[in-house]
């Protein structure tokens, strides 16, 4: 499939181009792009679809509990496991109810601006802005590879009665009551009466405990200055229901009581209530006396959560709140939510912008009515094919028919037992083949497309049918769509975590939009029908909008507050739920909207279209940074990319490998319509002109690495004529080895968290880098190796393992009995140039194979798996030749050895990620 690189690279990148001439950015940097008359545009009616979006996935699919020996929810409260509700997976939240293993303690999550943590000894509220920490280096000028905060106790709502429970923590725990949109609900009980309540919100102005028979107790690690101006001695009270608490790290708090309480000073840390409370407490940071007047004017209105409202150009938050909320309920937004803010539903007010961890400065606001409604009225307009076609000058020039044909008429292959990431990627592309070819401005051969039809829908079967080795299943304990690989291998890495929730909008968004590619070039296929009611079911697991659903949650993935989706499942991280690839959850979205025009779905077709515009405008705010960014700081922003970014950190890394192309592409991958609306043009010049085009890949031309027609590839939205000269060098000098250094990320078989395929040998570290550990902070390949059970011993027999299948050793293949080539194969002591060379049919014709097909072929496969070395790759091909000459054409030998490398391949880069994770 080498060629594609080719044909996308002009359909997707450099046909762009011109139009790319024609960009500007508005004041949101949201690209802009002039009207174009090339070709007129193609438009294929939906298929006449009955698409049931309400199915039970037991029609479908196998119900399983295996989710609850694997990776079972911890912390949730008997009344919300005896409801039977779905259980969220991949919210902010997550870590409360997610713990590994052999973790008892349950990590902090981060509202913002504030970070919580529940606590044995109660509420923990901090402001982790103050605790900022920089470190590493990215290789880039005056740039550090990451930011990150620390944990402290700021300020604990607690209670006396915590103390005596704080040694059996098993027994005091919180758990989550429920949750909704926005917000989660924790109590702890003591005994059948007593109790403390807090609700965590994200953008909470103030952190609540409600107690019911407790005696409040507030504590901290910093020594207690003075509470309303007075320095208080031990045992000292003061009383009222107003306290300004102000510590000796410089910090004040202000701290509201719902009804009159007395506290008393406390071995110089805590403030503790003389008698029992059933009242509420909040606390605020206050960083003037100013803010202490702005606070007191909303203390009587508190957040209780919100649910989200998604309508065609605008969404709106309705907040739940308690109190009495005359005044308004005052809630902090993120800077994306302040450019968008209707103002007929909020307002501003004059209250210091308190710090997030890693998405900015946040704008205080105050509702009237406790409803924010956020305008998106550039609605992004991708449709299935670019809005600029190549023009028949490009198409001629980069031979771009031929190339098609080849690719159509090359083998096609998806193992049976593979992923569903890897295989869910390479049914886009191979999807993406019939979609060129159903455009007229690339080819009009109808014979094509019927051939590329015929093999897309025996590519699909199995995928319609579950019929892989690892079926999909309906997990019955969180409610939602997984693959059985973990359960079956008792591995939650398995499929980079499928089975645990790791990814599924990445994962399924292929397929997603493989089903809507498919419904519009081939709308008569078979198996169409049950392809459009799996996808849909995905689409539910991703993005479901329906609270009435009760087979699965909201918006599992995507975080609408943020703005952007979670990869991260059900296991715990130091830093909070992370997103890597912010380009494939807009292959999602993308898809979703895709999948909704494909089979007449308005809804599914509108909610697409707004979270791909709202994720374009928090990808190009949060995610890729130009010189205007007004997020990160001027360390991280040198840097354009943030890399991994959890809610704590923001990490100029990726989780497979720390080459800059890596981090930077993962960003682009895969290229398709929606992407000029994501990456603008000033992102695009900015990141090349500072970093794309000082990396080694690109000053060397290194055309054997695939990463590099990808970064060209981006590189000609700003200068399509330099970017194609340099695709069409690599292109020119050897068919199929070129072709694949113009490997276009939308067809690539590079991956994220896999292997570094820019390494052409897949060199792996030999021992443990040095670590620098920052208090309460994890580095980023360390993160999640609680869920991974694989020790480091074990790894350094990954590492043998992986030497033996990536490092070329010349000698002689081994061939089978009764075969023989046309050309005696390496001579003792001879080279290749040595060789004798003999009359061929051409690549992947006739039999038997002589020395110079055998060769090329060999050639090609290396470039299609470049994980894997030429000796393993040349051995596999001759072990799948026949014994009798008659047994087989040598076409389907080459069909039969892409099957054996696709699995080969997946499995090295499995294993080496694996082996990363623990070798850094």
């Amino acid at each position: 499939m080498a060629r594609l690189a080719l044909i996308s690279t002009v359909l997707f990148g450099a046909a762009l181009a011109p139009a790319a001439l024609a960009q500007s950015n508005d004041t949101n940097g949201t690209t802009i792009i002039a009207p174009l008359d090339a070709v007129p545009p193609i438009v294929i009616a939906p298929a006449v679809a009955n698409v049931d979006m309400l199915a039970s996935p037991t029609l479908l699919l196998e119900k399983s509990t295996d989710q609850s020996w694997l990776a079972p929810p911890r912390n949730l409260h008997p009344s919300v496991l005896a409801s039977g509700i779905p259980i969220p997976t991949n919210r902010w939240w997550g870590n409360l109810i997610s713990t590994g293993k052999d973790v008892k303690e349950v990590l902090r999550v981060w509202t913002n601006p504030y970070a919580v943590a529940m606590l044995p000894t109660g509420i923990q509220v901090s402001y982790p802005a103050a605790t900022r920490a920089f470190g590493g280096a990215s290789g880039n000028p005056g740039a550090s590879r990451y930011y990150l905060h620390g944990a402290q106790n700021d300020l604990t709502l607690s209670a006396a009665e915590f103390s005596s429970l704080a040694a059996e923590a098993t027994s005091a725990n919180f758990q989550v009551t429920s949750w909704d949109d926005l917000g989660v609900t924790v109590r702890k009980d003591v005994g059948a009466a007593a109790s403390m309540t807090s609700v965590f919100v994200s953008g909470m102005a103030f952190a609540t405990a409600t107690y019911v028979s407790l005696v409040p107790a507030l504590t901290t690690q910093h020594a207690i200055q003075s509470v309303n101006g007075r320095a208080l001695k031990e045992g000292e009270a003061v009383s009222g229901t107003k306290f300004v608490v102000a510590l000796a790290n410089g910090q004040t708090w202000v701290v509201y009581a719902s009804m009159e309480v007395s506290l008393a000073a406390h071995l110089t840390t805590q403030l503790v209530a003389a008698t029992s409370f059933s009242g509420t407490l909040q606390v605020a940071l206050a960083a003037s006396a100013t803010d202490i007047a702005v606070y007191d004017s909303y203390r009587d209105c508190a957040v209780q959560g919100g649910t989200v409202v998604p309508a065609t150009t605008s969404y709106t938050f309705r907040w739940a709140t308690t109190g009495v909320c005359a005044a308004g309920l005052l809630h902090f937004a993120l800077l994306h939510h302040a450019d968008t803010m209707d103002g007929a539903t909020a307002r501003q007010v004059n209250l210091t912008h308190l710090a997030s961890t890693t998405r900015g400065a946040m704008v205080p606001f105050v509702s009237a009515t406790a409803t924010w409604t956020l305008q998106e009225p550039k609605l992004v307009s991708a449709g299935m094919f670019p809005r600029q076609r190549p023009t028949a000058a490009r198409v001629t020039a980069t031979d771009m028919r031929r190339h098609l044909t080849d690719d159509i008429h090359a083998p096609w292959t998806l193992p049976l037992d593979g992923s569903y990431y890897f295989n869910g990627k390479a049914a886009q592309k191979y999807a993406s083949l019939c979609l060129m070819a159903a455009d007229p401005a690339v080819s009009s051969d109808a014979t094509l497309l019927a051939t590329c039809r015929g093999k897309l829908e025996k590519l699909l079967a199995p995928f319609a049918s579950n019929a892989w080795t690892y079926k999909l299943v309906y997990d019955a304990v969180y409610k939602g769509i997984v693959s059985s690989q973990g359960f079956v291998q008792k591995d939650l890495n398995a499929d980079f975590g499928n089975t645990m929730y790791n990814d599924h909008h990445y994962h399924f968004g292929y397929w997603i939009a493989t089903v809507a590619i498919a419904n519009a070039v081939h709308p008569t296929m078979a198996s169409l029908p049950q392809l459009n009611q799996l996808a849909a079911l995905l689409a539910r697991d991703v993005a479901n909008d329906n609270g009435a659903d009760t087979a699965f949650p909201t918006f599992r993935m995507f975080d609408w507050f943020r703005g952007h989706s979670y990869s991260h499942g059900v296991t715990a991280l130091a830093d909070g739920k992370d997103q890597e690839s912010s380009s494939e959850e807009v292959n999602f979205h993308y898809g979703l909207m895709l999948f909704g025009q494909a089979v007449g779905n308005a809804n599914v077709e509108r909610l697409g279209r707004l979270m791909l515009t709202l994720n374009a405008r928090s990808i190009q705010m949060y995610f890729l940074m130009d010189s205007a960014n007004r997020i990160h700081p001027p360390a991280i922003r040198a840097n354009k990319v943030t890399g991994i970014y959890f809610d704590n950190k923001v990490d100029y890394a990726t989780w497979f490998s720390s080459e800059r192309h890596c981090i930077h592409g993962i960003q682009m991958i895969p290229v398709s319509p929606a992407t000029e609306f994501v990456r603008t043009t000033r992102f695009v010049q900015e990141e090349w002109t500072d970093i794309l085009a000082h990396t080694a890949i690109v000053k060397q031309n290194t055309e054997s690495n695939p990463w590099l027609s990808l970064l060209l590839t981006n590189y000609a939205a700003i200068n399509p004529d330099d970017a194609m000269k340099k695709l069409q060098t690599a292109a020119m000098d050897d068919g199929s080895r070129q072709n694949e250094a113009l490997a276009a990320p939308v067809m690539t078989r590079r991956q994220r968290k896999t292997t570094n395929l820019a390494l052409p040998e897949l060199a792996l570290p030999t021992k443990r880098r040095a670590r620098v550990n920052l208090p309460d902070a994890s580095t980023t390949m360390s993160s999640r190796e609680d869920t991974d059970s694989t020790t480091f011993d074990h790894d350094d027999q990954i590492v043998l393992l992986l030497d033996k299948l990536t490092t070329r050793r010349r000698r002689k293949p081994e061939l089978p009995a009764g075969v023989k080539l046309v050309n005696p194969h390496y001579s003792s002591g001879t080279d290749e140039d040595d060789m004798e060379e003999a009359d061929t049919p051409g690549v992947g014709q006739g039999f038997p194979p002589s020395l110079r097909t055998l060769e090329k072929d060999t050639a090609l496969m290396k470039k299609q798996y470049p994980g894997l070395s030429v000796d393993v790759i040349e051995q596999v091909l001759v072990d799948t030749i026949p014994k009798q000459e008659n047994q087989h054409s040598y076409n389907s030998i080459l069909t039969e050895a892409a099957a054996r490398l696709e699995k080969l391949h997946n499995e090295v880069v499995m294993a080496r990620r694996r082996t990363l994770r623990h070798i850094d």
